[in-house]
């Protein structure tokens, strides 16, 4: 990193308590799990760290824009800019429409892809455990 980033990290840094900024993130997520409990059953809130880790073309998305409105989103079909901090993500529904969204101007919750094969290891699984 050069000088002038340094630089302009320090002085972030000096204006932004980030762990105030975190647990009013924690606090706002666990609001949307509490009023959205059935629509977000199954799905995970994501950060761009957990994007890069978790998240593949072929799941499910859901967000909340930044008022706060939930957007039933789509599958995951494409991802562009992912070096970058704010990737675009390209959704598709059930009727084939395609539309992207910025990551970074959203609050993400993504659930995997199931399979009919996990679905037919999660029946055998419970059978065994009755």
């Amino acid at each position: 990193m050069d000088n002038r980033k340094k630089e302009i990290n320090s002085i972030i840094n000096k204006y932004i308590n980030y762990s105030d900024f975190t647990s009013k993130r924690i606090k706002l997520i666990d609001k949307f799990k509490q009023n959205y409990e059935k629509e977000l059953e199954e799905y995970t809130y994501i950060d761009y760290d957990d994007f890069l880790l978790k998240a593949r073309k072929g799941g499910y998305i859901r967000y909340f824009d930044l008022n706060f409105n939930l957007k039933w989103g789509g599958i995951l079909i494409k991802i562009e800019n992912i070096e970058t901090r704010e990737p675009i993500l390209y959704l598709m529904n059930s009727t084939k429409k395609i539309w992207k969204i910025n990551f970074a101007k959203k609050y993400v919750f993504y659930k995997k892809h199931k399979t009919y094969n996990d679905k037919l290891r999660n029946l055998f699984l419970s059978y065994i455990n009755d």
